[in-house]
């Protein structure tokens, strides 16, 4: 077939066989939107122009759903249309079709622009989604698969406003700021729930020792009369409680790096690995792991006693490890029986009801807590900066003492070779030494430590040590900076930039 005015096969994408009526309507130059249907086959494929399917004979390979912008560039009894280049480098535009609706047709123009919101169904594998535009909800035909799962609000731009509608996706939903939205309100719900810790554990302290765990260990009211409370549930708290990390497990870099692995933060990310793995085991017990099975065995706990006819209040609650604390636990408390203790007043079980609630909220506010350093550890900064926040129980004696970290990682800037800047900050109180701040920075082999103490003898007590670490740092290979010890408290964090004022050379370089 005689096609004139094609001379390079590189110019010519498409040789369109259409219903004359769509053709005629063609011009030489025009600019066409088109979506493929199906993928080529013998180097014919079908393709959507102007919502009439069109069988194209092409030379290059296309993908069901795939974009097009074709050019008309001669007519003859087949129609030649030629496929624009694209940006390197760049995807094409998602454009969805809607199947005939009476209702939306007369609405579209070409060219119209419209605002809708995409709301992803159910399955992913599929590029199909529900749209709600002008108070109808269609399902649509996208031309790939949409980079998030939760609704968003789009700008669209009608492509061709026939009986199949085509529309354009002008601002195409992002991943990174679904996440970041998803994030910030999960946030919005977390600050409320949450509570600091040292309280919390104090709490959880009080009520795991043998000779206060009864009512009074959760109200604090030592002349409170009540039963004691499971002697099951009491071991599982101690077992949650003794495999914290103590003050001897974190002083070496080992230790500290266990205990920041079972601090909780990262247990989802953990079980996610699991189940990718070709026989799944559960991922090693953590802080967080601990907390959600004292929060089955209290919700038992709590749903027994309220059960038991007559202000009786039950005798034992299910124990569960705290590796085991999910569906099976939960499961297996809901089939026990349990053992009533001695009558007590009636009056007495809504005392009793009212301190397992309080301490129920006691664990809910800790695993809070630790949500909310997961979340705000989640987030990654325009530039690059990412944070993790991380709070570690560590045992000393008869109490808890808790670490708090920040670590912040400032992007790498290759077009400068300048490596990443860390900064670790560190706060905790210790028993005669009062509260202590610490703040480290490193960038390549330059390290910078600032301490803070508000009693002025641990103030000193650190500044007599300073000549040890600083002995310390040499010995890792690392050039020593800034190294003092400050009364009072830390600062705001400094920008990384005013840490190193001074280094105008490079010996190394």
């Amino acid at each position: 077939m005689d096609i004139p005015g094609i001379r390079n096969p590189m110019d010519t994408a498409l040789l369109a066989k259409s219903p004359q009526a769509v053709v005629d309507a063609w011009k030489v130059g025009q600019l066409l939107n088109a979506r493929v249907v199906s993928a080529p086959r013998n180097g014919q494929a079908t393709v959507n122009i102007s919502g009439a399917l069109l069988l194209a004979q092409t030379t290059f390979p296309l993908k069901p759903g795939q974009a097009l912008q074709l050019e008309v560039t001669g007519q003859a009894a087949m129609t030649v249309l030629k496929a624009l280049a694209s940006t390197p480098g760049t995807s094409p535009p998602v454009t969805l079709s809607l199947p005939p609706q009476p209702q939306l047709l007369t609405l579209f123009q070409t060219g119209q622009s419209l605002s809708g919101q995409l709301i992803p169904t159910a399955d992913s594998r599929q590029a199909s989604a529900m749209l709600e535009l002008a108070g109808q909800r269609v399902r649509v035909q996208l031309s790939q698969p949409l980079p998030t799962a939760t609704a968003h609000t789009v700008k669209l731009e009608v492509v061709t406003p026939g009986t199949i509608a085509s529309l354009k996706i002008l601002t195409p939903p992002s991943t990174t700021h679904s996440n970041k939205s998803t994030i910030a309100q999960a946030l919005r719900n977390t600050l409320p729930q949450q509570a600091p810790l040292p309280a919390l554990l104090t709490q959880l302290t009080q009520v795991a020792r043998a000779d206060n765990a009864g009512i009074a260990a959760i109200t604090g009211k030592s002349s409170q009369p009540g039963p004691p409370l499971p002697q099951p549930f009491i071991e599982q708290l101690r077992r949650v409680l003794d495999g914290l990390p103590n003050t001897h497990s974190v002083r070496d870099a080992d230790g500290l790096k266990q205990a920041v692995a079972q601090s909780g933060l990262f247990l989802e990310a953990r079980l996610a690995q699991t189940l990718q793995q070709p026989s799944p085991t559960p991922p090693p017990a953590d802080f967080k792991t601990g907390l959600l099975g004292l929060l089955l065995s209290l919700l038992n706990l709590r749903s027994s006693s309220a059960a038991t006819p007559g202000g009786n209040m039950p005798g034992q609650a299910q124990s569960h490890p705290p590796g085991h604390a999910g569906a099976a636990a939960a499961t297996h408390a809901s089939r026990q029986a349990s053992t009533p203790a001695p009558n007590h007043a009636p009056s007495l079980a809504p005392q009793f009801q009212q301190a397992l609630a309080d301490l129920l909220r006691t664990v809910e506010s800790a695993l809070a807590r630790i949500q909310l350093s997961q979340l705000v550890s989640s987030t990654v900064d325009d530039d690059g900066k990412r944070s993790w926040v991380v709070e570690l129980p560590v045992r000393a004696r008869d109490n808890i003492d808790l670490i708090q970290l920040r670590i912040d990682k400032d992007a790498e800037h290759k077009a400068q070779k300048k490596s990443a800047h860390w900064t670790v900050n560190l706060a905790l109180t210790l028993d005669g030494l009062g509260p202590l701040q610490a703040r480290v920075s490193l960038a390549g082999t330059l390290v910078h430590t600032h301490f803070w103490a508000e009693h002025p003898q641990t103030t000193a007590l650190i500044d007599e040590h300073l000549s040890l670490l600083q002995q310390r740092y040499r010995e890792a290979g690392l050039s020593v900076g800034a190294l003092k010890a400050h009364h009072g408290t830390a600062p705001e964090a400094a920008a990384p930039e005013e840490n190193l004022p001074h280094i105008l050379l490079d010996e190394k370089a």
